[in-house]
């Protein structure tokens, strides 16, 4: 019997899970696949264009990348390394794990990453733009640092629904510890649920 994939509880800020460094995948396996699968289907549940294994609490390095903004096409990256970075660029960022909350963050304009995918044939993804951004915040996760790490503190806004606003949303400045206090909070409230 094929087991239907899942959406997984993503960790919040703060979750210790998130701030240690991922453990390398040793073997390719029906377990993994599941949990590739399952990432895909909560990644794309949650609008998102990126996941870390981290984010839904396993410490493994793999990740998964949307091959575009408007494509639910993923890209499986399993033991990925960066080899090659070029230029930067400042841009707005966000994260499953800090929901709502935006800020700049300086990335590469380009970048090349090898892998391995679910097969355990070698791969590399070459990304510009949104992709090399993307590309290093998930790379980001594997050591365990979250945008919030390195976000240019003045730019951290929580993003507010406000239908008077062309985009349907407000900014609200924040600063990081007043935001790494409200996800403490999340996660207390979670525990609670």
């Amino acid at each position: 019997m094929t087991r239907q994939s899942a959406v997984r509880r993503i960790a919040y800020c703060g979750d210790p899970v998130l701030h240690r460094p991922a453990s390398r995948v040793r073997r390719i396996d029906d377990d993994l696949r599941t949990l590739l699968d399952d990432m895909t289907e909560t990644m794309l549940e949650a609008n998102g264009l990126g996941l870390a294994a981290a984010q839904v609490g396993v410490p493994l390095s793999v990740v998964i990348v949307r091959a575009d903004a408007d494509s639910d096409t993923v890209i499986e990256l399993i033991n990925p390394r960066m080899i090659e970075i070029e230029g930067e660029e400042d841009g707005a960022e966000g994260c499953l794990s800090l929901p709502t909350l935006r800020g700049s963050v300086l990335r590469p304009a380009r970048a090349v990453v090898e892998a391995i995918d679910r097969e355990g044939d070698e791969i590399a993804i070459e990304g510009e733009g949104m992709m090399a951004r993307c590309l290093a915040h998930e790379l980001d996760h594997l050591v365990g640092r979250v945008f919030i790490d390195v976000v240019e503190p003045e730019s951290l806004c929580w993003l507010r629904p406000d239908e008077h606003e062309d985009t349907g949303y407000r900014t609200e400045p924040t600063t990081i510890e007043e935001a790494r206090k409200a996800f403490d909070r999340m996660r207390e409230q979670r525990k609670g649920s």
